[in-house]
C-alpha cells in the first residue's frame, strides 16, 4: 500500500483550508455563468484529496453539488448535516459487506465534514464539485454557531469544527 506521505509527495498536495491535503486535477474546457454563484463557474472541477486522523475535513458548506470517490487508504466517514437538520454519517471505502460505499453525493446547502478514526490512518479521495469549485461557494462553520443550532451534535461538531 502507499503511504500518506508518498501520495502528498507523487501528488503534489498542498494543505486546504478546510484541513487535509488537496490539489485540483481537473476542471472543464469551458464556463458558464451559474445564476447561484452569480458568477462564471467551470462546468466541474475535481481534486484529490487526503485526510488522516489529525486532519480531518472540517464542517463547512457549498452551494454546489460534490462528489466523492474512495480510492486507496482506510475507511471514512463523511459527516452530513442535511439542511432540515437531519445528521448522516455515511462510510466510504471499498468493503460493501461493511456498508461502505465507493462514492458518494453531497448535496448542495449540506454542512459535511470527512474523518478517519485510526491514529495513523489515512484515506485519500477524489471529489468533483458541479458546477465548479470557487472559494466564493465556500462556507467554513464555526464551532459556537453550530452548537448553537445543533447541541444534539456535539461530540462531532466539537472534533470536526474550527474555533
Amino acid at each position: 500500500m502507499t503511504s500518506k506521505q508518498e501520495y502528498i509527495e507523487h501528488l503534489n498536495l498542498e494543505t486546504h483550508p478546510e484541513g487535509g491535503w488537496f490539489k485540483e486535477t481537473y476542471h472543464s474546457d469551458e464556463k458558464y455563468y451559474a445564476s447561484e454563484s452569480n458568477g462564471d463557474r467551470y462546468y466541474y472541477t475535481s481534486i484529490m484529496f487526503l485526510i488522516d486522523n489529525d486532519n480531518p475535513s472540517h464542517f463547512h458548506r457549498l452551494n454546489h453539488d460534490e462528489l466523492w470517490f474512495y480510492h486507496d487508504g482506510k475507511n471514512m466517514v463523511v459527516h452530513c448535516i442535511y439542511p432540515n437538520g437531519e445528521y448522516k454519517a455515511i462510510k466510504l471505502g471499498n468493503d460493501i459487506n461493511k456498508g461502505e460505499l465507493p462514492q458518494f453525493m453531497v448535496p448542495k446547502g449540506t454542512i459535511f465534514a470527512s474523518s478517519v478514526d485510526g491514529k495513523d490512518d489515512f484515506a485519500l479521495v477524489s471529489c468533483v464539485v458541479s458546477p465548479g469549485f470557487d472559494y466564493a461557494d465556500f462556507e467554513l462553520m464555526h464551532k459556537s454557531d453550530l452548537l448553537t443550532k445543533y447541541p444534539n451534535l456535539e461530540t462531532v461538531i466539537k472534533r470536526l469544527t474550527l474555533e
